[in-house]
Formats: C-alpha cells, structure tokens, sequence
C-alpha cells in the first residue's frame, strides 16, 4: 500500500530533533555566538582577523537529525577570515590562526583539532561535553570576484576549493520553498545512509549529507518537484540503481565539470568544479548503489501490498527497526 505523507510524517518526527531538545544546545550556540560577536567588534589588531561568522550545514538547513550514538549533533560554524589577500595559500598559518582565535575567546574549552602524519591540520571542532554538542569550525577566505565566493580548506586535508556559503544556504531555503517537503524528504534519505552504514568516515569515502542534498535538489530541478515523500524517497534509490548514473550539475553555479577519475561526478550547487563525491571509491559507491537496488525493490513491493503490517516489514527493511507509522 502507498503511504501519503501524514503516514510518513509519524516517522519523521521520530528521526528529526525534536524542538523540546533543541533548547539546550540553541543556548550553547548562543553563548559561541555571543563571545564571537564581541571578539570581532572589539579586535582592534592588525593584519589577520574574524570579520563575520553564520551558521551552516544541517542544523540551518533544517535537516539535522536527532542524535545517535554514534552521530552526535553536529553544526557548521563558518568563519571568515580576512586581513591577509594570500592566507589561502597557507593553510596551515590559516588553521593555527583560527585555533588560537578559539582558544582566546574560549580559553576553558579544549579546542580539538584532527591533524595529519605532517601536523597540517585537517579539522578544528569545539565539543560541549554537557550536551554531546559538537560544533565544526570552518574557516574561509573571501575572494574579490565572483561576490560571496570564497576560499575553503578541503575537509580531510587535501587543499582549497572556491565555493560560496552564503550562495548554497540561499538555494537549500528556496528548495525548502518550493518542496514542502523537502527536508523531510532529506532526513529520511540520510537516516537510510546512517543505517546501512554508509556515511563517510575517516577511513574512507561513502554517501555525505551534501551529496544527498545535491541529488534530491538535482531531481527537483530536473525532473520536477516532487512533494510525496514516498514517491521522491524512491525515485531518489531509481536514480542511484540506474546502470548509468548522470553527471549532476547545477545551470546557476559558475564553472564547468573538469576532469574526473571518480565513479560519479555531484558538483556544488555553487561551483561544478566541485565534486562532493571526490572522496568515493568504485568499491564505495558499488556498496551504495546495492543498498539503493534493495531499497528501491523493496518499496515498490511495498507499494504492491493491501497489508498495512507487511508494508511496514518492507520500510523496516529500508529504514530499520525505527521505521513505523505510529
């Protein structure tokens, strides 16, 4: 049986962070938000410097999920950074600049940063023990052209990229306008990925958030909004079990796609030179699109049944246990 989407809304409301949760940690990004305000307007030094900051990835986006054990709450928090027209080509002076900018402002808190064999540092997060908060700090240098482009360090390591934050916010907020249910949509998708382990990790490459907000932007673009989140959740493991996946880029973002040695190809919304899946391996992806066949399979067969009981046994298999209607 097909399930609408007050059906499916009973399970969106279990892997999405409840409101009542969300106090505690809006707090904690207050507190963050107000020592970095007062540092910015106080910072009277000269050369590098903070000129603003904004919030990003999921929690702005409207798409973060309730905390597991092993996916903590995690927020973006971008900095800029200039003071300096060639910091971007010294990531390292970049990075140290931003940790000991944090250290300042927070000197209680234990700055973490993920470095590699070299000691280039590949990660700065600031960890609130109290809540499991984890906030990702991502430091940017503006570019004079094109307006809102900057500079960003690859996460991992592995140089800099130009992209625009403020650009891709924008464009998540009018596909949340023109898709009601476009965050639900996403939600369920990457809870599908968390479940079958197929998230990025440190060792390898997998399915990242961004990517699979690209695709099912890519699909509402392309091939229409889609409001039924049944119907947009399958025609998103159609897209990922077909035998030739398409290269996704966005006609609004600047460049074109260059070369690439990658088993597929998903440019930022603001950049096509940017693959979101640069890090995906042939064995990765072949991983990922299995899950995407069964899944696929399996709600379609779903969709066949008059059985409320055994349509859900099917979504449990896509979704696990968590998955139910009540």
């Amino acid at each position: 049986m097909k399930l609408d989407n007050d059906k499916l809304g009973h399970f969106i409301q279990k892997i999405k962070l409840h409101p009542d949760n969300m106090g505690k940690y809006r707090s904690q990004l207050e507190n963050l938000k107000s020592k970095l305000k007062d540092k910015i307007k106080n910072d009277d030094s000269n050369g590098l410097k903070v000129s603003k900051f904004i919030l990003a990835g999921s929690w702005k986006k409207h798409t973060i999920l309730r905390p597991t054990g092993e996916n903590p709450i995690d927020i973006d928090l971008v900095l800029y950074v200039t003071g300096d027209g060639n910091i971007q080509n010294d990531l390292k002076k970049l990075h140290d600049f931003i940790v000991e900018y944090l250290e300042e402002i927070y000197p209680q808190k234990d700055i973490k940063r993920d470095v590699d064999a070299e000691g280039n540092t590949k990660s700065i997060k600031i960890k609130f023990v109290s809540s499991g908060l984890e906030v990702d700090i991502v430091p940017v240098v503006p570019v004079t052209n094109p307006q809102n482009y900057v500079w960003q360090p690859q996460r991992g390591g592995g140089g800099k990229y130009i992209t625009s934050v403020e650009n891709h916010l924008e464009f998540a907020n009018n596909l949340r306008k023109n898709n009601p249910s476009y965050t639900s949509i996403v939600r369920a998708l990457k809870w599908w990925r968390n479940y079958k382990e197929l998230k990025p990790s440190e060792q390898e490459g997998g399915l990242s958030s961004y990517s699979i907000e690209l695709i099912v932007a890519y699909l509402d673009c392309t091939r229409g909004v889609e409001p039924s989140i049944e119907e947009a959740v399958i025609r998103f493991f159609q897209l990922l079990s077909e035998s030739s996946f398409p290269e996704i880029s966005f006609e609004h973002a600047i460049n074109q796609i260059p070369y690439y040695s990658t088993p597929i190809y998903v440019a930022d919304d603001t950049n096509n030179e940017n693959n979101a899946t640069k890090k995906l391996d042939a064995a990765k992806w072949s991983e990922i699109v299995e899950e995407a066949e069964e899944a696929f399979d399996s709600l379609n067969l779903a969709q066949s049944r008059n059985n409320e009981g055994v349509t859900v046994e099917e979504w449990k298999r896509v979704f696990g246990p968590t998955f139910n209607l009540n």
